[in-house]
């Protein structure tokens, strides 16, 4: 073994997942899935049929018609080849299961893999197989049958309907966010049943619905409407762009985000502004009173301010000051910033064969090292040659027949200390399935989610903080951080993202914990990260879409401000990845590491590597990324359609000649859709126009649900844009249990997005109401550090602890 083979041996073992062995056999749907894991160490066998898989093929291309989404999802990964229409081909198929521990496929009925290996009867003929199915509606269920698409499952899944303006059509994302959020989502919870298994000695099937993975990540959605529904609010939630929350400004050569909610950030933005008579009201220290003169006082005045000054130069002057602002950035210019570059977020390296470029290196940092990206995509077949893809696995599990349902994270212990959208969304996941999780909070800096409804309780804080118990501890007082430190000996993870340098400014980094706890998994997730030009910069998860380029690429074709969406996107995701991040280490310790570890993930890298492709493209081909808008190089018709009735929409895509032919069944085969230049997709692209408008005369005569029921019975990928309402009242996402009213005493019976899988496994999620600040701070200070009432009395006289009470 040659030097640089044993060093590149030894860093692979130092990661968590080492020594775990992954089949792939996906195709778009959860491709993304596999290459966390293999990011994260696992050996990743990709089996694909001879010809190699029919993702191989899906835009965006390099000249040489080389699929870069392929390639962004498929690096560190091996691949194989296995013809399962041959005898030979599924005995060699049967082998390697036989020697994995999971199997990640996107089932599809009409597929070989499907017909002789149901991924049902696959798990029961290998019980120790952690079977991972990722469709888009579900194995069951009233649309289990339907066909689905990104853009589709964007509009079904809840995603769609806060994105764009009312003067247009609701507006689709870049990249391929519904797939990407479904194969975040069962990354962590394949982990979950491998992590369950060391206990049963089984595998499970775990049935992922990627309609359901990205209902959770629609920004609290059912709780805020479910809530506002009770005192009568409007049922229908419009679409209004940015807002008045996270606005866009135009600038001297483009724009930036402005986001101003705290009284500090507002007298800091007032000084800026001069400090003008008019500002200095005090009720506009708060943010309704300034969002009531935000049209007509406060816009004039900062597109004044702004509007010589470059995007660059707001942004640095704006933190400086300590205002939240983020400029607008292209494609083009993310590779080449200083922050990117000091933090190493691209790799100039060969994404596949022939194909070098700008590659995002990954999203996680551990102990200070990027893991990510290792190897190029493979070619088809490439390490069919390889002697020990075929290793049979010497575990003999427990027949499927006595599988036992159980939490996976039972006796798991969490503290959390995070706030807004990132952490406690990590946070929640644990708890659910579960984890004892321990939400560190105080009265002096609640989280602000908290507050948004004006109590200490709102239905976002509540859907996020679900099922954990909340235990007050200001660690600005001596005391207090005393208590912190020893609930951090009892914990195997803690969750926190604060701004950069806080965590070392209260004597809580890494270093000083892990002293305390050698086998603490702690996970930190910054806006920026915590090292680069911009670590220092503050704000939320919409400042990071504009400096990751997704804003610049969120708009209609031909530029001008992007219309925007009011979402908090990326918080929900980046909390998905920091539970991954958590969870993959904790295995590793358990498994081959010994030690805890520091994991990091950066919010804004998080979408860098989801648009890894198209920043490829870039680098690539330069200038051929730029906003799509609602239509696709990959077919026509595709967009958003209006249909009869206010506001009601319905995305349908056509992927294809089979789903062309499909179209114009369900259309009744009208005169204009036998023109011979609609016959192959080169040509309905060339006349996307005229299509649109004759399809648009047909949506508009009927119903969004008929639109999406009659195209389906035709197997065209089409979907209804749904709002909390219609969610709600799915039939779909009734039976498979995702509406959960759940009583908070504080707001009332409250709509709860429940779980995005069901699994063979596990029991449902456990899901009650979140906890009141410091309710339990008695129980856990007795269970957890062995207090007496005296002790806790005391640290609440000093105000180091704090209860319900005081």
């Amino acid at each position: 073994m040659t030097a640089t083979v044993a060093a590149t041996a030894e860093a692979a073992h130092r990661r968590p997942l080492s020594g775990v062995r992954i089949i792939d056999t996906t195709v778009e749907r959860g491709e993304l899935c596999a290459r966390i894991l293999a990011d994260l160490g696992a050996d990743v066998i990709k089996v694909e049929p001879p010809g190699g898989a029919a993702s191989r093929s899906l835009p965006p291309l390099a000249p040489d018609g080389t699929s870069l989404f392929f390639a962004v999802r498929n690096t560190n990964k091996r691949s194989d080849v296995a013809d399962l229409t041959t005898a030979q081909g599924r005995e060699h198929f049967e082998r390697l299961l036989s020697g994995a521990d999971i199997w990640i496929a996107s089932s599809n009925p009409a597929s070989p893999t499907e017909q002789h290996f149901d991924v049902a009867s696959v798990s029961e003929r290998f019980p120790r197989l952690v079977v991972v199915s990722i469709t888009d509606f579900g194995l069951r269920g009233p649309y289990r049958d339907f066909v689905g698409t990104d853009d589709v499952l964007l509009a079904m899944g809840g995603m769609l309907a806060r994105s764009g303006t009312i003067d247009r059509p609701p507006l689709l994302t870049p990249g391929s966010l519904a797939y990407d959020t479904a194969s975040i989502t069962a990354a962590f919870f394949t982990l979950a049943a491998l992590w369950q298994r060391r206990t049963t000695g089984c595998g499970q099937l775990l049935d992922v619905s990627v309609m359901q993975a990205v209902g959770q990540i629609a920004d609290w959605s059912l709780p805020n409407y479910s809530f506002a529904a009770q005192t009568g609010a409007p049922s229908m939630q419009l679409r209004y762009g940015s807002g008045p929350v996270y606005p866009l400004f135009p600038c001297a050569d483009g724009f930036v985000r402005l986001i101003v909610l705290s009284p500090r950030q507002w007298q800091a933005m007032r000084e800026w502004l001069g400090d003008p008579p008019e500002l200095r009201d005090p009720s506009l220290n708060g943010l309704m009173p300034r969002m009531a003169i935000q049209s007509t006082v406060l816009d004039p005045l900062y597109i004044e301010l702004f509007k010589t000054y470059t995007a660059d130069e707001l942004a640095a002057e704006a933190q400086r000051r300590g205002v939240v602002m983020t400029p607008v950035l292209r494609p083009d210019q993310v590779p080449a910033l200083q922050h990117f570059v000091d933090r190493g977020t691209f790799v100039d390296a060969d994404a596949a064969v022939g194909i070098h470029g700008k590659v995002a290196s990954g999203f996680f940092e551990i102990d200070g090292e990027r893991v990510g990206y290792v190897r190029r995509s493979p070619q088809v077949g490439e390490h069919s040659a390889d002697a020990d893809l075929a290793e049979v696995a010497a575990a003999v599990a427990t027949p499927a027949a006595e599988r036992p349902r159980s939490m996976p994270f039972a006796g798991l212990k969490v503290l959390d200390l995070g706030h807004g959208g990132v952490g406690v969304e990590a946070g929640r996941l644990f708890a659910e399935y579960g984890a004892d999780v321990v939400k560190v909070e105080t009265k002096t800096y609640p989280d602000f989610i908290r507050m948004v409804s004006g109590q200490l309780m709102s239905p976002s804080f509540m859907s996020s903080s679900r099922s954990k118990r909340s235990v007050g501890i200001n660690a600005k007082v001596p005391s207090g951080l005393a208590v912190l430190r020893r609930l951090v000996e009892w914990a195997d993870v803690l969750i926190e993202n604060t701004s950069t340098g806080t965590m070392a400014d209260m004597g809580t980094d890494y270093e000083t914990l892990r002293a305390i706890n050698p086998g603490l998994v702690m996970v930190s997730s910054q806006l920026m990260g915590s090292r680069g030009a911009w670590k220092d910069w503050i704000g939320y998860g919409p400042n990071t879409r504009p400096a990751s380029g997704m804003t610049h690429l969120w708009n209609f074709p031909g530029g001008g401000m992007p219309p925007g969406s009011g979402a908090i996107h990326p918080d929900h995701l980046v909390g998905r990845m920091v539970a991954v991040g958590a969870l993959a280490s904790v295995i590793g310790r358990e498994t081959h590491l010994g030690t805890g570890a520091h994991v990091e993930v950066a919010q804004v890298e998080t979408i860098v590597n989801l648009l890894g492709d198209l920043f490829l493209q870039e680098s690539v081909t330069p200038g051929s990324v730029h906003p799509e808008g609602n239509r696709s190089e990959r077919g026509a018709p595709w967009g958003v359609y209006r249909c009869a009735g206010e506001e009601r929409w319905c995305v349908v895509t056509v992927r294809d000649d089979a789903d062309w032919g499909g179209l114009r069944e369900a259309l009744g085969d009208p005169e204009w859709a036998t023109d011979p230049r609609f016959a192959t997709t080169a040509g309905r692209l060339a006349a996307a126009d005229e299509i649109d408008e004759h399809l648009s005369a047909w949506t508009l005569l009927r119903s969004d649900r008929e639109v999406m029921t009659v195209l389906q019975a035709s197997g065209v990928p089409a979907g209804m844009m749904m709002y909390p309402a219609d969610v709600i009242a799915d039939e779909h996402s009734i039976v498979r249990n995702f509406v959960r009213p759940v009583d908070q005493p504080e707001l009332g019976t409250v709509i709860l997005e429940g779980a995005a899988f069901e699994s063979n496994g596990m029991p449902d999620a456990w899901i009650t109401r979140a906890p009141k600040l410091a309710e339990h701070t008695r129980d856990v200070c007795r269970e957890i550090l062995g207090m007496t009432d005296a002790e806790i009395d005391d640290l609440i006289a000093q105000g180091a602890l704090e209860d319900v009470t005081g």
